[in-house]
């Protein structure tokens, strides 16, 4: 298929005019049929002739664009998102390894300390989750307009990023919190 298309302003949409032709022949054959029978008509009025294809690519351009930016943007927002999560978890279990020293010297095992701080910490991913997955519904209605074929609510993409942000906390606390079990009760004690 090809399009005839008037080479006008775009400003000037009532002067446009489109013809769309479907022809088996390529499109360098049929051109020049094509110019002769318009310039029989009116030799003064100038045609431009592109594939149907090519068109439509030419149209879909900015969506495309568009829908590469917010997809590039929506990955660095998660990769921000993971590495922020997993330095305040991080940064909040090592603050708590004098804690681990002084519950171990008390007579507390290995288990309990990791119960208590990966509990803490999953009750702090868990709110801010909660609030976080609110806020992403609340907003997803305004991307509605951004995005194709695919729900703004879309249950995978949420499922997804909580599972992945999850994983990343389950490991920011698992990393400090059992370098903190390795210090020496003794050692704990003594700098009180």
């Amino acid at each position: 298929m090809y399009t005839l298309r008037r080479n006008v302003p775009d400003d000037w949409d009532s002067n446009k005019f489109v013809v769309v032709l479907d022809s088996v022949m390529p499109a360098k054959a049929v051109e020049p049929w094509v110019h002769s029978a318009i310039a029989s008509i009116d030799p003064t009025v100038p045609a431009d002739m592109e594939v149907l294809d090519q068109t439509v690519n030419r149209l879909a351009d900015r969506p495309r664009f568009e829908t590469a930016l917010l997809a590039f943007f929506a990955l660095a927002g998660l990769t921000l998102a993971v590495v922020g999560l997993y330095g305040l978890m991080a940064f909040l279990t090592t603050q708590r390894t004098h804690e681990i020293g002084i519950r171990m010297a008390l007579g507390a095992t290995r288990e309990n300390i990791l119960r208590l701080i990966t509990g803490d910490g999953v009750r702090m991913v868990a709110v801010g989750g909660a609030i976080g997955l609110a806020a992403a519904l609340a907003i997803s209605k305004l991307l509605k307009a951004l995005i194709f074929q695919v729900s703004p609510t879309d249950p995978l993409t949420f499922v997804l990023v909580s599972l992945i942000l999850s994983l990343v906390t389950f490991i920011a606390i698992l990393i400090p919190a059992r370098a903190g079990m390795r210090v020496e009760p003794a050692a704990t004690l003594r700098a009180e």
